[in-house]
């Protein structure tokens, strides 16, 4: 299983919080949980944590997107075994 948040470490406080990868994108603001400081996700930034997110972000996107897809199928279907 892939754990589908990341890591972001502020600036500021140096604390530690987590956020959903598939929001962090460049543009992408949040505050920090701790501090309340508005971190602005930048591919650009001077600060490595902020491109260390990025980064991070970006992979746990791709193993999600090139994952097997389990079969989708609906509970109670014939196929369990189940009847209606």
């Amino acid at each position: 299983m892939i754990d589908e948040k990341v890591k972001i470490r502020c600036t500021k406080c140096a604390q530690v919080f987590r956020e959903r990868a598939q929001r962090i994108r460049d543009g992408f603001q949040t505050n920090c949980q701790h501090c309340n400081r508005l971190i602005t996700f930048d591919i650009g930034s001077e600060d490595r944590n902020i491109r260390r997110a990025l980064m991070c972000a970006r992979e746990v996107r791709l193993a999600l997107e090139t994952r097997p897809s389990r079969e989708s199928v609906p509970h109670g279907s014939v196929r369990e075994g189940r009847q209606f």
